[in-house]
C-alpha cells in the first residue's frame, strides 16, 4: 500500500495540499496594471474603478414612442391635446408644453419642458390633419419616462475591480464614458517540457520515443486562464540543454516546467533551477496524481512551478496550483479552484493509495436529480485519452473509503458542465 508521508532523497515531509495552497497564497500579489482602450478590454481584469462621467440618463427622457404630455391634462381618459411638434432622439428639445398641449416624441428623446409623462403611440389617436391627438387612457406622472440621474449619478462607481470584463460590463463602461480602462497586465507564462523521450508532434518516432503533449496542453490551459503562454519547447535531460532553456524561461514572471521533477537519475530540473537562483518553497505534496509538484521563487521574484511529466499529473497540478498563481497575479484573490457538490451516479470503489485523489470525472445536470458525477474510464497519470473525457475532477479526500451511489461529493469543474 502506498501513501507514505515522507518523500525524496532527503526524506522530507510531504505537504498537505492545504499547506501548499497557503504557501502560494502568501506569495502571490498582483503583477501591475496598464491602460487599454475600451475596444481592447474584453476579458481583461479591471484594476481600477470606473466612475460615471455624467448622470445616467443625462436628461429626463422618453422610454416609449408616443406623446409627451402633462399628466394633469390626462387625469381622465379621453383628453384631446394640441400637437406642437416632434421631439426626436438625439435632438435638443428646446420645446415646452403648457396646458392642453402635447409633443410627439421618440424613444430616447429628451422630454420637453413642462412634460412629466409619455403616452404610448398605441394609446392615442392623432387627428387626420396631425394637429391634435386623442388620449385614450388616463396618464400618470412619470409613466414611460426615465428621470435624469435615476440609474446612476455623476461620480458613482459603476464597475469595481477585480472583475473580468464581459460584454455587458463593457456596455456599462462605455455608458459611463470610459474610453480607456485600467486593467491588470496579462501574465506571461514560460513553458518548458523536459525529457529525452519526447519529440514534437508531427515528427516520426523511434522506439522509446513519445509525442510531446504537455506543451500544447499547458499552452491551452494558460489561454483558458487568460494568461499568455510562451512555449520554449523541449529540453533534453542534460545540464547543457536545461540551463539555457531555464535561463530564457526566467525572463517571464511565471515559469511552468514539466518533467524531471521526481527522484530519478535524470530528474535534473530542481537542481538546475537552484543553480539559477531559484529558492524552492515546497517540493512534494501528499496528493494523487501530482506528488512531485514543486513551487519556488526566482531571483527576480518569478513564480516557478515544477510539474510532473505525466500529462494527467501535469494537467491536475496546473489546475490546482498554476491557476491560482495566474489569477492572483491578475488581481483576483489567489485561491484554489472552487468546488461544487454533485451526486455519485454509481458506486465508487476504494483506491489502494492513501493520498487524497483528484480523479478525472464527468459531471452533468440531470433533470430529476440535479448535478450528477461519475469517474471517467482512465488508466492513470499517463492516460490523456481518459482525461479528454472529463469536465471535472472528483475530489476523494479519503480515497480508501468506498462511496455508494447517491453519495454527495465535492467536484472541481474544469469547464462548462454537461459539455
Amino acid at each position: 500500500m502506498s501513501g507514505a508521508t515522507t518523500w525524496g532523497r532527503d526524506a522530507h515531509r510531504l505537504l498537505s495540499i492545504q499547506e501548499a495552497w497557503q504557501i502560494i497564497r502568501a506569495e502571490v500579489t498582483p503583477l501591475g496594471s496598464e491602460l487599454v482602450s475600451l475596444s481592447n478590454a474584453y476579458r481583461r481584469v479591471l484594476a481600477a474603478p470606473i466612475v460615471a462621467d455624467d448622470d445616467s440618463p443625462p436628461f429626463d427622457k422618453a422610454m416609449m414612442d408616443g406623446f409627451a404630455v402633462r399628466a394633469a391634462d390626462c387625469a381622465q381618459p379621453g383628453a384631446t391635446l394640441r400637437i406642437l411638434g416632434l421631439a426626436a432622439a438625439g435632438g435638443k428639445s428646446g420645446q415646452s408644453i403648457g396646458t392642453g398641449e402635447a409633443v410627439r416624441i421618440n424613444t430616447g428623446a429628451p422630454l420637453p419642458a413642462g412634460a412629466d409623462a409619455v403616452v404610448r403611440i398605441e394609446d392615442t389617436t392623432p387627428s387626420a390633419d396631425g394637429t391634435t391627438v386623442h388620449i385614450k387612457n388616463a396618464a400618470t406622472s412619470g409613466q414611460c419616462t426615465a428621470a435624469c440621474g435615476s440609474i446612476r449619478r455623476r461620480g458613482d462607481a459603476v464597475l469595481i475591480p477585480p472583475i473580468q470584463l464581459n460584454a455587458a460590463q463593457l456596455a456599462a463602461a462605455a455608458t459611463a464614458g470610459a474610453a480607456q480602462l485600467t486593467v491588470s497586465r496579462i501574465v506571461e507564462v514560460a513553458l518548458i517540457t523536459t525529457g529525452d523521450e519526447l519529440i514534437p508532434v508531427g515528427e516520426p518516432r523511434s522506439l522509446g520515443q513519445i509525442h510531446e503533449a504537455n506543451g500544447p496542453m499547458l499552452a491551452a490551459l494558460m489561454r483558458q486562464f487568460d494568461a499568455a503562454p510562451r512555449d520554449l519547447g523541449i529540453a533534453r535531460d542534460t545540464p547543457d540543454e536545461l540551463l539555457p532553456k531555464l535561463t530564457a524561461a526566467l525572463q517571464s514572471p511565471v515559469v511552468l516546467a514539466s518533467g524531471g521533477m521526481s527522484m530519478g537519475t535524470l530528474d535534473l530540473v530542481p537542481a538546475a533551477f537552484e543553480q539559477l537562483g531559484v529558492r524552492w518553497l515546497f517540493h512534494g505534496v501528499n496528493m494523487r496524481p501530482g506528488k512531485p509538484i514543486a513551487y519556488g521563487r526566482g531571483p527576480n521574484g518569478q513564480h516557478i512551478v515544477g510539474l510532473p511529466g505525466n500529462p494527467v499529473s501535469s494537467f491536475v497540478c496546473a489546475w490546482l496550483f498554476a491557476r491560482m498563481i495566474v489569477r492572483g497575479l491578475h488581481g483576483f484573490p489567489a485561491e484554489p479552484p472552487p468546488t461544487i457538490r454533485a451526486r455519485l451516479a454509481a458506486e465508487v470503489k476504494p483506491l489502494k493509495d492513501l493520498r487524497p485523489a483528484y480523479v478525472p470525472a464527468k459531471v452533468w445536470n440531470d433533470v430529476s436529480h440535479g448535478l450528477m458525477v461519475e469517474p471517467v474510464a482512465w488508466r492513470g497519470s499517463d492516460d490523456p485519452f481518459g482525461l479528454a473525457l472529463a469536465n471535472a475532477l472528483l475530489v476523494r479526500s479519503s480515497p480508501m473509503s468506498q462511496l455508494p451511489a447517491g453519495a454527495d461529493v465535492d467536484v472541481i469543474p474544469l469547464g462548462a458542465l454537461g459539455a
